[in-house]
C-alpha cells in the first residue's frame, strides 16, 4: 500500500500556466510587434497592468518575484524616459542652448525642448515597462520543459536542437558552481582572485566546455539524433482556450488602437 500522505503534492497551476506555451509565446511576440510601432503611452501601460493582473490572479506565482523582475525595467525605463526627453528628433537640448543667446532665451529653449519631447520620453519609457511585463508574464507562467515539448510539436522544432537547449537550460546552474569551485581552489593555493577574475573565468570556460562535450556524446548514446520517429511521455495541445487567449490578447490591443485614434 503506498501512503498517500507520503506523496508530494503538485502544486495547483493558475489558467495562464495550463495554457500552450507555443501559443502564449506567439501572442507576447505579436503584441511585442504591434507596441513597436506605436508611440502610445496609454496603451503600454495598459499592457502592463494587464500583464501583472494575470500575473497575480491567473498564476501561483509569487508576488515578490515579480516585483523583482520588475526593479531593473524601472531603471530602464527611467533611462530611458531621460533619454527621450532631453534628446529630441532634429537636435538635443544642449544644441537649443547653444544656439540661444542670453538667459531668458536659455531658459525657454529647455522648457520649449522638455514640452516637445515630453510625449515623446512618456512613451519610450512605458513601452520598456510593457515590454517588462510582457516578458515576466511568459517567463514566471511557462515551464521551460513545457516550453520545448511545445516548440517539437506546434512549432515543428528539430528534435536534437530543442533537447540542446534544454541541455544548455540545465547547465547554467552547473557554470554557477562551477565557477564558485574553481574560485575556491585558486584560495586554497594561495593565488588572490578577484570578482570577475580572467583567470577563474578561463578555467571555468574550459570545463563548460568539456562538460558541453560530455552531454552531447551523452545525447547521441542514448538516441537523441533526431534522425528517428520517437514516442513522447507528454504530449501538448492546442485547445479552444489557447485560441481564445491568442485572439483576445491580439484583439483587444488592435481594438485599443483603433479607438484611440
Amino acid at each position: 500500500m503506498v501512503n498517500k500522505r507520503m506523496m508530494p503534492k503538485k502544486e495547483k497551476m493558475g489558467l495562464a500556466q495550463k495554457l500552450n506555451p507555443s501559443v502564449k509565446a506567439c501572442t507576447v511576440l505579436a503584441i511585442v510587434l504591434i507596441l513597436a510601432f506605436q508611440y502610445n503611452t496609454l496603451l503600454n501601460i495598459t499592457v502592463l497592468f494587464a500583464s501583472l493582473i494575470m500575473l497575480i490572479f491567473f498564476t501561483n506565482t509569487k508576488k515578490s518575484s515579480v516585483f523583482k523582475i520588475l526593479i531593473p525595467a524601472l531603471l530602464a525605463a527611467a533611462g530611458m524616459f531621460f533619454m527621450g526627453l532631453y534628446f529630441s528628433k532634429g537636435g538635443s537640448v544642449i544644441e537649443e542652448l547653444g544656439s540661444s543667446q542670453g538667459k531668458t532665451a536659455v531658459s525657454y529653449a529647455v522648457q520649449t525642448a522638455a514640452a516637445n519631447n515630453l510625449g515623446n520620453a512618456l512613451s519610450l519609457g512605458s513601452r520598456i515597462l510593457a515590454y517588462a511585463g510582457l516578458g515576466s508574464f511568459f517567463v514566471l507562467s511557462t515551464d521551460p520543459e513545457e516550453f520545448i515539448r511545445s516548440l517539437i510539436h506546434q512549432m515543428h522544432l528539430p528534435v536534437k536542437f530543442a533537447y540542446g537547449i534544454l541541455a544548455a537550460f540545465h547547465l547554467v546552474p552547473e557554470i554557477r558552481r562551477e565557477y564558485d569551485k574553481i574560485k575556491l581552489a585558486f584560495c586554497t593555493r594561495g593565488v588572490k582572485v578577484g570578482g570577475l577574475s580572467p583567470k577563474v573565468i578561463f578555467v571555468m570556460l574550459v570545463n563548460c566546455i568539456r562538460q558541453s562535450d560530455n552531454v552531447a556524446m551523452a545525447m547521441e548514446s542514448k538516441g537523441f539524433s533526431g534522425d528517428e520517429d520517437r514516442t513522447y511521455y507528454s504530449v501538448p495541445s492546442v485547445g479552444p482556450w489557447d485560441i481564445l487567449f491568442f485572439v483576445l490578447c491580439t484583439g483587444g490591443v488592435i481594438l485599443f488602437i483603433m479607438l484611440s485614434k
